[in-house]
């Protein structure tokens, strides 16, 4: 009957973790969008691979968890100094880490691209003829490591001047219509940048897959863009 008791509190502890988890990283979302997002965005992108680190926060709540829910089977430790030295770096660590994974935002509006990092929080802003180079297509039939891509995903990177790259459909932010999706956002921003005579790698390999997760009305949105030269 112990046994059994135990494993519920371990169930219901894992299930509440991932629920925590979930709304951990709604909340960094809407911080972000409020301290970085201006009215006049068009797409906004939490940056690859910042946004995976999501996973450590989970990780990190599992080991409270099992701290507290094995600590009484464990004699008390007495706190030393070594002990509380590593503990301050950890901590120290973690604000630093958290950090840059909450500045890691891009956003794009109808007349410049702000890139925001932990070097630049306030961010440093683009003109669209910063552009130098545009890399778009899908994800094909190859092994991802576990939170990073997946196949059949679809990408569209710039190149900036300075030779930094983003990815602007990678964690893309959230909508209210159906034509504020990152697919018909990139559709629009595509034709523009290609008329500014930007050079643009697109291919069709790998287009089926987005059939697997996305309806045809954003499939087309990615069609054309990749189609676009």
């Amino acid at each position: 009957m112990q046994v059994a008791g135990r494993v519920l509190v371990y169930i219901l502890g894992s299930i509440l973790v991932l629920i925590l988890s979930f709304f951990i990283f709604l909340l960094i979302g809407y911080l972000q969008y409020t301290l970085f997002v201006p009215n006049d965005y068009v797409l906004w992108v939490f940056k690859y691979p910042y946004s995976r680190f999501i996973i450590v926060i989970v990780f990190y709540l599992f080991l409270v968890f099992f701290y507290f829910f094995f600590k009484k089977n464990r004699g008390k430790v007495s706190a030393t100094k070594k002990r509380k030295n590593i503990w301050t770096a950890f901590i120290i660590l973690n604000i630093i880490g958290f950090y840059i994974i909450f500045t890691s935002v891009t956003v794009v509006t109808e007349e410049k691209i702000i890139d925001h990092s932990f070097l630049h929080p306030q961010g440093e802003e683009y003109d669209f003829k910063d552009i130098v180079k545009i890399e778009a297509g899908v994800r094909g039939n190859r092994y991802y490591f576990p939170f990073t891509h997946n196949r059949g995903d679809f990408y569209y990177k710039i190149q900036l001047m300075n030779g930094k790259i983003i990815d602007l459909n990678d964690e893309a932010s959230g909508y209210d219509e159906e034509n504020d999706h990152p697919t018909f956002v990139l559709n629009k921003l595509d034709a523009r940048l290609v008329d500014m005579g930007i050079t643009k790698e697109s291919s069709m390999d790998n287009f089926h897959y987005t059939t697997e997760s996305l309806d045809r009305m954003y499939t087309d949105q990615i069609k054309n863009i990749l189609e676009r030269k």
